[in-house]
């Protein structure tokens, strides 16, 4: 079958990168890393594989296999990064990609295609987001955040500004570890796109958001806003808890 033919292709040359041969089978344990420099598997990947030839359609199917039948981090990152460096991916690829959000290993790495594919495919990614955004993985909530914009300085189109807070504003108070950092992550992006709408937001939202977002959402603000952010936010906390009374 040319897909395990293709499979085995892949897994030999990240191990002959590593110098470690890999376990056969066991796709339900662990995931195993190999410790290959990025810029190694990335050359890899721009090196090229002999399904390239294949068509896009094709060429798709083949990494899905790749990534749905190795626990080798290093391996399932060359699906990866194939298609961090495609433009406009069709819409049956981005449904694909979206599948592998099941591998939280591959959080961030995702983050850069789905980031892209909002930009290129709003009308595809957004449908797909909003779903994320409720679901009960925290996984899927995280992505539906953190891959709107990834980092800014990359993008050269955005969503609006309601837009996007609408997708932050149902997890200010998520309570896994995970989705908070990842809000304050894409609020920090935000606000590099939309500076005066997100300090409104900071202002008016101060009291509600999770620690954990807050902090990463701030934290390179210039000085004198932060300070003043926070004065804001504990002013609003205290007033919430309401007056002391006395014994």
């Amino acid at each position: 079958m040319k897909k395990q033919v293709w499979l085995k292709e892949v897994v030999r040359k990240v191990e002959g990168l590593s110098g470690w041969r890999l376990a056969e089978g066991n796709l339900d344990g662990a995931t195993e890393r190999l410790g290959v420099r990025i810029a190694l598997l990335r050359s890899a990947v721009k090196a090229g594989y002999s399904f390239y030839h294949e068509s896009a359609s094709e060429i798709m199917v083949v990494w899905d296999y790749v990534g749905r039948n190795s626990r080798c981090y290093e391996v399932m990152t060359q699906a990866l990064y194939y298609y961090q460096n495609q433009v406009d991916l069709a819409k049956s690829e981005l449904e694909t990609v979206t599948g592998w959000i099941e591998r939280w290993e591959l959080s961030d790495d995702l983050s850069k295609i789905y980031a892209g594919a909002v930009e290129n495919s709003p009308e595809v990614m957004t449908p797909i987001r909003k779903v994320w955004n409720g679901s009960d993985n925290p996984w899927k909530r995280r992505q539906s955040v953190v891959g709107l914009i990834e980092y800014a300085r990359k993008r050269k189109r955005f969503l609006p500004d309601p837009e996007l807070i609408a997708f932050v504003e149902p997890l200010l108070t998520d309570q896994d570890y995970y989705v908070p950092r990842g809000v304050g992550w894409t609020l920090r992006e935000i606000y590099n796109v939309y500076p005066a709408e997100t300090l409104r937001f900071f202002e008016n939202r101060a009291a509600v958001v999770d620690p954990g977002a807050w902090s990463a959402a701030t934290a390179k603000l210039d000085k004198a806003t932060r300070a003043s952010l926070n004065s804001l936010r504990r002013a609003n906390r205290d007033k919430s808890k309401g007056p002391v009374g006395r014994s």
